[in-house]
């Protein structure tokens, strides 16, 4: 059975304001622990992160997503000025014990390749949408190239989404940290005209993360710890069904990655199909619920 079907394609909307318990809210700002990454975010005053327990709340009662969205998720970070209850974005923080992901591969790898086997898998996976009431989705490409930043040892691309009822372009931004023993993600939804907003964000977060010493990418140890088996291709490609892949037994897949191929894109597919979109036009339509 596929696990988490719908990532949080939510921070586009404008949530209903009688959700429950919003007002107890405590968001902070400065530097954010996260030990289970053996990391650290250092937000300043500029973001504003919610710790666990509040995420949860955000997800749940006030985006009115499923409960197990929230399950496993470290935090969420947010624009300082920015409120859970209007329209914005901001960046679900997961940490993915995946092992070392190489990054030999970042420039070679056909990315052209990968986009057009993701577009055939999504448009596969339109009839599970059906299936459960939601609209069509179109993967329409690229939104960003994956780029890989080998300072801070960060991966990032953008991915732009049309749906069949009409709207505006969804955008799935990713961000990836690169670790000794996994992968440091923040996941950006919104849409298509927040590109450059977000795309400066994800920059500005990446030079603000950082490994303990001894968690870095660069302390990766060939002869004590585990490799992932996959590179960047793997990593893009694959998305937030490794996990999922992991369990199946797919990752000897993704080390053989001569070109991109698609692992688990139906989980991703699937994902991009969204009542959160649905409740979203229904929030812009009734002025009682904004």
């Amino acid at each position: 059975m596929l696990a988490r079907l719908v990532i949080p394609v939510l921070l586009c909307l404008a949530a209903p304001l009688h959700a429950k318990g919003d007002s107890d809210l405590a968001p902070r700002s400065g530097e954010i622990m996260l030990p289970e990454a053996r990391a650290r975010l250092d937000l300043g005053g500029d973001y504003r992160f919610y710790g666990p327990a509040d995420t949860r709340l955000i997800l749940v009662d006030i985006w009115e997503n499923p409960p197990a969205e929230a399950d496993g998720v470290l935090g969420l970070v947010m624009p300082a000025a920015s409120d859970p209850r209007e329209r914005s974005w901001g960046a679900i923080v997961t940490w993915e014990p995946l092992g070392w992901v190489s990054a030999e591969d970042a420039r070679s790898a056909d990315y052209d390749a990968l986009m057009r086997q993701m577009q055939t898998e999504t448009l596969a996976a339109n009839d599970i949408r059906r299936d459960e009431g939601f609209p069509e989705v179109t993967l329409e490409g690229w939104a960003q190239r994956p780029r890989y930043d080998s300072v801070h040892r960060a991966v990032t691309w953008g991915r732009q989404l049309s749906y069949a009822d009409g709207g505006p372009d969804g955008l799935h931004y990713d961000l990836r940290l690169l670790g000794r023993r996994g992968v440091l993600s923040l996941d950006m939804v919104g849409e298509m005209d927040q590109l450059p907003e977000i795309r400066a964000a994800a920059a500005d977060l990446a030079e603000r993360a950082r490994f303990d010493p001894g968690a870095r990418h660069v302390d990766y140890d060939e002869a004590r710890d585990e490799a992932a088996g996959f590179g960047i291709a793997g990593l893009v490609g694959a998305g937030t069904g490794l996990v999922v892949a992991k369990n199946v037994g797919l990752l000897a897949l993704l080390a053989k990655l001569a070109q991109p191929i698609g692992v688990a894109l139906l989980v991703l597919a699937a994902a991009l199909a969204t009542p959160l979109r649905r409740l979203f036009r229904r929030n812009e339509a009734d002025p009682a619920t904004r």
